[in-house]
């Protein structure tokens, strides 16, 4: 009943990015994490493995990285590479929900599970 009179607006502070302010502050590369979100799975990873980075951002980030590049790799590699990282989970379909759960399984390095 209440819902014929609720409209859904963007927020404008995120612009409808579901991101806090402070976390669109942060910059790697040159971009936040709102604008690597609007890219594909094999985008964002391309970005991340060729990411330009001084010395010392490279140190911080050495390790970060190294886990941002397996997730997105296993992602890539169970076929889901043209999936948006900002996709909404209630929009994916069956089998790419399953997808993401089996990489999330595989990043995880769970042993002696039978899909």
């Amino acid at each position: 009943m209440m819902s014929k009179y609720m409209t859904e607006l963007p927020c404008e502070t995120c612009h409808g990015q579901r991101l806090s302010r402070e976390a669109l502050s942060v910059y790697v590369g040159g971009l936040n994490i709102g604008e690597v979100v609007e890219y594909s799975i094999s985008q964002a990873l391309n970005y991340y493995k060729n990411i330009n980075l001084s010395e010392q951002d490279q140190a911080i980030a050495n390790q970060i990285l190294k886990e941002i590049i397996s997730r997105l790799t296993f992602l890539n590699n169970v076929g889901l590479e043209y999936l948006t990282l900002n996709r909404a989970s209630g929009t994916l379909s069956g089998g790419e929900a399953q997808r993401i759960r089996l990489a999330t399984q595989i990043g995880s390095r769970l042993t002696g599970v039978l899909y």
